[in-house]
C-alpha cells in the first residue's frame, strides 16, 4: 500500500512516499459514546457521532534506505502537521511518533482531519 507523507508549507524534501505493509492500520471509525448505568439497572448512553478525529493511523514499512529514513525522522522532527495520502483519502495528521528499525520502521500518526471529505 502506497501512502504519501508532505509538509503543509513548501519544503524542497517535504514530501516522501512510503510502500507500506499490509500489516499497517488506518485507524478504526468510531463513534464518541459512553454508557451510563443507572439505579434502576438500566443504562442510559450519550452519543455525540463519528469523527475521523479520533483516528490513530499506524504505518509499518520495510526500510528501504538511510536516506529516506532520515528525510521521514526529519519531517517528524520539524513538522507538527504533515498531509498523508492513503487509499482511504487525504488527512491532515500529527505525527505523533516514529521509530527506525532494521527490520520494520513504524510511525504514528493521530488524524486531525479528514481533507477529502
Amino acid at each position: 500500500m502506497l501512502v504519501t507523507l508532505s509538509t503543509t508549507t513548501f519544503d524542497l524534501d517535504g514530501a516522501i512516499e512510503i510502500d507500506a505493509l499490509e500489516t499497517s492500520d488506518l485507524g478504526e471509525t468510531r463513534r464518541r459514546m459512553n454508557r451510563i448505568a443507572t439505579l434502576d439497572g438500566g443504562v442510559v448512553f450519550n452519543d455525540f457521532g463519528a469523527t475521523d478525529g479520533d483516528r490513530t493511523i499506524r504505518l509499518q514499512w520495510t526500510p528501504q534506505d538511510a536516506a529516506t529514513e532520515a528525510a521521514i525522522a526529519r519531517l517528524v522532527r520539524l513538522y507538527s502537521r504533515l498531509r498523508l495520502s492513503c487509499k482511504d483519502g487525504l488527512y491532515l495528521v500529527a505525527p505523533e511518533s516514529y521509530k527506525a528499525a532494521a527490520a520494520t520502521s513504524v510511525m504514528t500518526l493521530l488524524v486531525v482531519e479528514n481533507l477529502t471529505a
